[in-house]
């Protein structure tokens, strides 16, 4: 039973993604003209480049690379320093510090949106790329912290008090010790952070008023309430082809290592 539902979700996601595929094959009048399941006469890839030139598709998918690359690796730098010290060196705050952090996962998103936008507004930074960063790379601090905590007390604590013996203070320790062996960690909060922002919609809508600065998601979003009132539907869902496809492939890449990043922190020893 199991595998039958897993089965049967599994198949509707492909169906959908299937028919997406499909549809951005066809002419508008194809579309609007056929049954919704039927396979188009012929394969129209100019679709494609209509929607990367024309539609902007393009300059929204370098915004989006920009902006999630970026702020992937600033907050997986910065919760790895973090997660460290909290992780390995005790102190009488420890747990409160990661508390703390761990509120972040309680917190509703919807609540944050009026802060976050008058605080860039006082910095200069609303509507800027710089702003979404910081916004981005802040936002999933929780999480990675959490999973990296977990991740690094499953080390053996004598790799410290070698470091120490040869002299290494702690961030020598960390740098040169603890960082290649957080290798999965570290892959694991990377591709789920980079996933999560380059699929990120509400904080740009909020945040980002140009187009020229608006990400995929945003840029999707107007390419569809353009498609209501110009019936453009076909550059649409080329569009949706192309902002699936790098996920789709980062995922189905380095899902062993997400799962095992995930996991490593269950297990002592």
């Amino acid at each position: 039973m199991i595998y039958l539902v897993l089965g049967t979700i599994a198949f509707s996601a492909a169906s959908a993604f299937a028919w997406v595929l499909n549809v951005s094959l066809k002419t508008n009048q194809e579309f609007l003209g056929t049954r919704p399941w039927s396979v188009a006469d012929e394969f129209h890839l100019e679709n494609y480049a209509n929607a990367w030139t024309n539609a902007d598709v393009g300059a929204y998918f370098g915004n989006s690379v920009v902006v999630s690359i970026t702020s992937t690796v600033l907050g997986v730098v910065v919760s790895a320093f973090a997660a460290y010290p909290i992780a390995r060196i005790p102190f009488r705050l420890n747990g409160a510090v990661l508390a703390v952090f761990l509120m972040g996962l309680m917190v509703p998103w919807m609540v944050t949106f009026i802060p976050l936008y008058l605080t860039l507004q006082d910095l200069g930074l609303l509507d800027t790329r710089i702003g979404l960063i910081l916004v981005y790379a802040t936002y999933n601090l929780p999480f990675n912290i959490f999973v990296l905590v977990g991740f690094l007390r499953s080390l053996p604590g004598e790799l410290e008090e070698a470091a120490a013996v040869d002299g290494a203070g702690p961030t020598t320790t960390f740098v040169r010790v603890i960082l290649p062996l957080l290798g999965p960690g570290l892959a694991s909060v990377t591709i789920i952070s980079f996933l999560s922002n380059w699929n990120e919609f509400f904080y740009a809508l909020v945040l980002i008023h140009s187009p020229s600065k608006m990400t995929l998601p945003l840029g999707l979003f107007q390419l569809g309430q353009a498609a209501d009132y110009g019936t453009n539907w076909v550059t649409l869902f080329a569009g949706m082809i192309i902002t699936a496809l790098p996920v789709l492939i980062l995922f189905a890449l380095l899902q062993k290592q997400v799962t095992k990043g995930l996991t490593a922190g269950a297990l002592k020893g």
